[in-house]
């Protein structure tokens, strides 16, 4: 089962007063890893629309932590456990059955060497970005606390 249908699949587990309240916490920021949802984005959005949303915001993993931790907050552990534990099977199973239809496509490019040295005094700014799939992406550096010779 692919990653999105698990999560609908969750959702369609939730009455509607249940759904309205997990919307709600999409919009308070319940992990401080995932940015809350504009309320308007979200308000009137269908389940399809939510998983769409979460997704394409915080990635498939993200957005089933994101989903059992909300799921949690509303008390409703069971739902949450049966989340994780067939995301945690479809994990298992995803890259024996990705291999074989993986396998007459090109490969991925290795990736990039971690290496970086500073010299002369300089001093190297390389942020590590884990969980990002797609999307724009802003990084904002300021000067601050260096030292100018």
């Amino acid at each position: 089962m692919l990653i999105p249908e698990l999560l609908l699949n969750t959702l369609d587990d939730l009455s509607d007063d249940d759904f309205k309240r997990f919307r709600w916490y999409l919009t308070v920021g319940v992990m401080d890893s995932c940015k809350r949802m504009a309320t308007s984005s979200v308000e009137k959005a269908s389940r399809c629309e939510v998983v769409d949303k979460m997704i394409r915001s915080y990635g498939e993993a993200s957005a089933v932590s994101l989903t059992a931790e909300i799921l949690k907050n509303m008390h409703m552990m069971a739902l949450a456990q049966t989340l994780m534990d067939a995301y945690a099977a479809e994990r298992q199973s995803a890259p024996s059955s990705s291999s074989s239809s993986s396998s007459s496509s090109a490969a991925a490019p290795p990736p990039a060497s971690a290496s970086v040295i500073a010299q002369h005094g300089s001093v190297v700014v390389a942020p590590n970005i884990i969980g990002t799939t797609a999307g724009a992406l802003n990084i904002t550096i300021n000067k601050t606390g260096f030292v100018d010779d």
